[in-house]
């Protein structure tokens, strides 16, 4: 649908690649202005580039709460605006419970929940002026746990937790907010994953659906951000959207 987000500034975490640069490039396409976020700089050059425009790449750490809060600011001082934060950027480890160091723990909360926490909540003032939305990752993972990921199935336990609560108290405000829970998706971040000399079957459901080998592409995702940010979705906040080709129930 071109046009759909015409002239919206949207802020996209993780977009050097995988799910993130996906969303971008699907917002673009339906003609919102998205702002790149992401550590690899190298890859949200690549992005920007071939997006073009009045597209604007921001490199930050998303384990620094205080970096991350201040992607709304660096938003405002380019566009004056921000109708919508698509919270994506994660990181992904497997190990076993029993053996996950407390500084591995720390991290994937820190990147994958207290980023999100601190995007929201400097977003929340100019996206009532916006009356805008806010969309963050979470992941099947929240819904059942996940072996050999304990700290990053909080994490995303900790997301939708996080995304209802914004909902309830700021509807009033006109803000909406929504979470997505994919399931297993085509990217680097899972590929650079080994399991931990594990049960396979215990750490990875695939899909059952025809054509997919098992898995679902960004592109499947980006799709779910695309309507969660759009007017189409104006009578939807508070959801919890699972997009995973049937995973939670193999």
């Amino acid at each position: 649908m071109k046009g759909r987000l015409a002239g919206r500034i949207i802020l996209v975490t993780g977009a050097a690649g995988g799910i993130g640069r996906a969303t971008a490039e699907r917002l673009a396409a339906e003609g919102a202005v998205p702002v790149l976020a992401d550590r690899d700089r190298a890859g949200l050059e690549t992005v920007r580039a071939a997006l073009g425009g009045d597209v604007v790449a921001l490199d930050y750490d998303a384990a620094d709460a205080a970096a991350s809060a201040s992607l709304v600011d660096r938003t405002l001082a380019v566009h004056g605006r921000l109708d919508a934060a698509c919270n994506i950027a994660g990181i992904y480890a497997r190990s076993h419970f029993a053996e996950m160091a407390i500084d591995d723990w720390n991290r994937v909360i820190a990147v994958n929940l207290t980023s999100v926490f601190a995007i929201c909540r400097r977003a929340i003032e100019p996206l009532k002026e916006s009356r805008g939305s806010i969309v963050n990752t979470s992941s099947i993972a929240a819904l059942d746990g996940l072996p050999y990921a304990a700290a990053y199935a909080v994490a995303k336990a900790g997301v939708i937790a996080l995304t209802q609560t914004i909902a309830a108290e700021f509807a009033a405000a006109g803000i909406r907010a929504n979470a997505i829970c994919p399931g297993g998706v085509r990217t680097p971040m899972g590929g650079a994953a080994p399991l931990p000399g594990a049960d396979p079957e215990l750490a990875l459901r695939r899909s059952r659906l025809p054509g997919l080998d098992g898995f679902g592409d960004p592109a499947d995702i980006a799709a779910a951000f695309a309507y969660l940010v759009s007017d189409d979705a104006r009578y939807v906040s508070g959801s919890v959207l699972t997009v995973d080709g049937a995973q939670r129930l193999m």
